[in-house]
């Protein structure tokens, strides 16, 4: 198997794990900051146990970089705390997680927009897909 498709697919596993995780913690907790506070508590255990199995050195530094990756974390708990009250404000999962689960499809649009990213016409029908069903799943929801 090549390495990314593993790591794709563990994330897939990771991610399947973590909405209804986060969808529960919600309903129970009923607070959305605190349940960004506790998902942000197992995040930062994570984070503080890297650096005993990977180098925090970039092979090549880069102060832009950096401040894109701070950006890409900021729009992350941005999306967090919208996912916690999509699921508040009477979202379900098997609404909620279809639609944000179109963030894929957007990024393409945006790469290929934005930074010239190649499409094939099978990539560019499965993103319209993609698009139309969401619209379809939004559209017939309770």
């Amino acid at each position: 198997m090549k390495t990314w498709l593993f790591y794709s697919l563990l994330t897939l596993v990771f991610w399947s794990v973590w909405t209804p995780m986060i969808n529960y913690s919600t309903h129970a907790l009923g607070n959305p900051f605190r349940v960004l506070v506790f998902e942000s508590m197992g995040f930062l255990i994570v984070l503080f146990s890297l650096p005993f199995v990977m180098s925090f050195e970039p092979t090549t530094p880069s102060t832009r970089a950096d401040v894109v990756a701070f950006g890409a974390g900021f729009f992350a708990a941005l999306g967090t705390l919208a996912i916690i009250y999509a699921f508040k404000n009477g979202g379900g999962p098997e609404i909620v997680t279809p639609l944000v689960n179109l963030s894929p499809a957007l990024t393409v649009l945006l790469m290929w927009l934005f930074f010239g990213a190649k499409l094939n016409i099978m990539q560019g029908l499965g993103v319209t897909m993609a698009v139309v069903s969401a619209v379809i799943i939004a559209r017939y929801s309770p």
